[in-house]
């Protein structure tokens, strides 16, 4: 029934190790529905953040509801546009980018009419007076010359394009076919990584008619790539069109307002958009995370109509990027954000432009992805090492606090740009806290209850918590064992207490322990005690082990070294060191739990000990090299492997018989063992 805690551990590593290859493949299989809990989460980020201003030099001009009214309903003709420009322009915009698809000529009734009388004039020869005025006439009713003219006097309009995107990135690195467009990017870094980092690519384009994309200072793509759950978090900051590569609204609005060249704009593919001297981290196809700075009206918006009434004062407008485009109810393209189910597109041309002035991006570098496979291959490991040393009730908050520290950790990183991903960790951990609880459950649970229940009646209850712990210490008493035991102590401890403040002994007291009990643990012995300023362990028990004695002098020659890189160090801080002596002695000790049922520890206890104990004070009598005294005992048994000198005989106090002590003087390094031919 009492299995102990080594198989509910070997069958928590078990259980860590199902966990990971459950993970790996989940990992590489990428289930939809963890996809979606990572986007979901992604999106809380955003929420916990919280909203926040957006950029002061980012404006809207919002086709709104109360424009609609005063205006009339949409699509407006184009010279209430060409008016709308003209007064941006006169309010100092830096930059106007026009969210609105104008591919298409306007035909009016009005400039349809007089454009057939002029036909029909001309073959009857009418006089050249008349057809001046149908000509003055059709060039009042063209509002696409008029929108055209607007566009060109300003010089700081960048005007949309509309590109039809497929889906699957290209097999092969695309070849320029004919000539681009207007605003097509023209210098590239690492251009022959195309392939291996292609952008968004299309296969069609919807351009503004010639007059317009003529008169534009720029042209920038409005494509709004949603991920899988409809939700837009990535801007694509290039897209990629029979072998030319053009930017996005935002990206092209920003360069305008800055008054940069076309040339200053440089795609790294698979590294950054370069727009001046500012880098855009992007992705392996040109996109960007959208820093979102909050729900709809982030930004300051203006009623359209307000602008073309003069009422919205030129200040607000002046060395702005002023973004025109429809707000109102049935007039744009919904979109979900993170902080908003509708969401006018006009605004996500807000944000990315806000993120470029202010420098701040988020980024999920690939490099995150080794995060994840790594974190959910180490957390089910450090749960599985963690949780059978607990009880149920704290294994339970363990777990939450590392849940929440994974989670608290993604947070923080995405606060200050990264984007990392905790899903696969979280899922790690709760299946590895389930199957782990399950296992215990059935092994080491049921055994703490039988033993509690089979002792309760006969012991206390703190050694009955001690045998639910450690089923094997119910073995009381000890035997009779051959074993080495180790002794070592500070060389005047008292007047160094008196010499310095209690707090920097504590702190130097717990140095001097730490170091010098981890070569005892390095070699194998059992730290047995410490009694003061001393330490007391033993070598070959509880584990057997036959070369005891030679482990005792290798931890005693280490604890010496350790001791003097102590010393330096302590010594280039000005403090005083200790000084430490080190007896060992070998022979048949008691061990094994002594002490009473109600309180009782591991020890070796008997003559031998004593002598040990004995040899330690000797070091205060005889000028050693290395403050290191053996028992004759001692060398007899570590004789091939270590470098002794001879003391003598000394009488120590209880010994009626005087005994050999022996200097360390060195270690003699392990002989190979003869290699047999085979």
């Amino acid at each position: 029934m009492l299995t102990g805690r080594g198989a509910t551990r070997r069958g928590s590593f078990l259980i860590a190790v199902g966990v990971c290859a459950l993970m790996g493949t989940v990992w590489f299989l990428a289930p939809a529905m963890l996809t979606q809990a990572d986007f979901a989460l992604y999106d809380q980020h955003f929420r916990w953040r919280g909203a926040r201003p957006g950029h002061p030099q980012v404006a809207i001009v919002a086709i709104d509801e109360p424009s609609l009214r005063a205006i009339g309903r949409w699509p407006w003709p184009r010279t209430v546009l060409a008016e709308l420009i003209r007064r941006l322009d006169e309010a100092g915009a830096a930059a106007i980018g026009v969210d609105v698809i104008l591919n298409e000529p306007e035909r009016s009734g009005e400039l349809e009419a007089a454009t057939r009388l002029r036909e029909r004039l001309r073959a009857v020869g009418a006089p050249a007076a008349v057809l001046r005025e149908v000509d003055a006439t059709i060039q009042a009713a063209d509002h696409d010359r008029m929108l055209a003219d607007a566009i060109a006097a300003s010089g700081r309009v960048v005007l949309p394009s509309l590109f039809n995107v497929s889906i699957e990135p290209p097999k092969q690195a695309p070849e320029r076919v004919g000539q681009p467009f207007k605003s097509a990017l023209v210098r590239f870094k690492q251009y022959d990584d195309r392939g291996l980092f292609p952008p968004v690519n299309a296969d069609s384009v919807g351009l503004p008619i010639p007059p317009l994309l003529a008169a534009a200072q720029g042209v920038g793509h409005v494509y709004m790539l949603a991920d899988s759950d409809g939700t837009t978090r990535w801007e694509a900051l290039a897209i990629e069109y029979r072998g030319h590569y053009y930017p996005s609204l935002a990206v092209e609005t920003v360069r305008v307002a800055a008054g940069l060249e076309p040339t200053a704009l440089t795609l790294d593919f698979g590294t950054a958009l370069v727009l001046g001297d500012l880098e855009i981290p992007i992705d392996a196809r040109a996109r960007v995370l959208i820093g979102y700075a909050g729900p709809v009206h982030s930004f300051p918006h203006h009623s359209a109509a307000d602008v073309l009434a003069g009422r919205v004062p030129p200040e607000r407008l002046r060395d702005r990027i002023v973004f025109v485009g429809a707000t109102a109810e049935g007039t744009y393209d919904l979109r979900v954000t993170p902080f908003s189910p509708v969401l006018p597109g006009v605004e996500k041309h807000a944000n990315v432009a806000a993120n470029i002035l202010d420098g701040r991006f988020l980024v999920r570098p690939p490099l995150v992805e080794l995060f994840e496979v790594l974190a959910a291959v180490a957390l089910p490991f450090l749960l599985a090492w963690l949780l059978p040393r607990l009880r149920p009730i704290p294994s339970v908050g363990v777990t939450l606090v590392l849940g929440a520290a994974v989670l608290g950790g993604a947070h923080l990183a995405f606060r200050q740009g990264l984007w990392l991903p905790a899903v696969y960790p979280a899922v790690a951990i709760a299946v590895t806290f389930v199957g782990v609880t399950v296992f215990r459950f059935f092994t080491e649970e049921r055994q703490r209850l039988w033993t509690k229940r089979a002792f309760q009646q006969y012991v206390s209850p703190e050694v009955v918590d001690r045998i639910v712990e450690d089923p094997a210490a119910l073995q009381f008493g000890g035997e009779v064992r051959n074993l080495t035991v180790l002794f070592v102590d500070i060389r005047d401890f008292t007047g160094f207490t008196e010499r310095h403040d209690p707090h920097e002994v504590v702190a130097m007291l717990r140095e001097h322990f730490t170091r010098l009990t981890n070569r005892v643990l390095e070699e194998g012995g059992t730290l047995d005690k410490y009694i003061g300023d001393a330490i007391m362990a033993i070598f070959g028990a509880p584990v057997p082990a036959a070369d005891h004695a030679e482990r005792a002098c290798r931890a005693a020659w280490r604890m010496v070294e350790e001791a003097e890189r102590l010393r330096d160090k302590w010594q280039g801080e000005g403090r005083e060191p200790f000084r430490i002596g080190v007896g060992i002695n070998t022979g048949d000790m008691v061990v094994g739990n002594l002490g009473s049922e109600q309180l009782f520890t591991y020890t070796v206890v008997g003559d031998e000990v004593n002598l040990g104990a004995r040899i330690e004070t000797l070091n205060k009598e005889h000028a050693t090299t290395r403050p290191i005294i053996i028992s004759e005992s001692t060398y007899e048994a570590a004789r091939n492997a270590i470098e002794a000198r001879v003391l003598g005989e000394v009488k120590v106090r209880g010994k009626t018989r005087p005994v050999v002590i022996y200097e360390l003087t060195g270690l003699r390094s392990p002989t190979p063992e003869p290699q047999v031919p085979a």
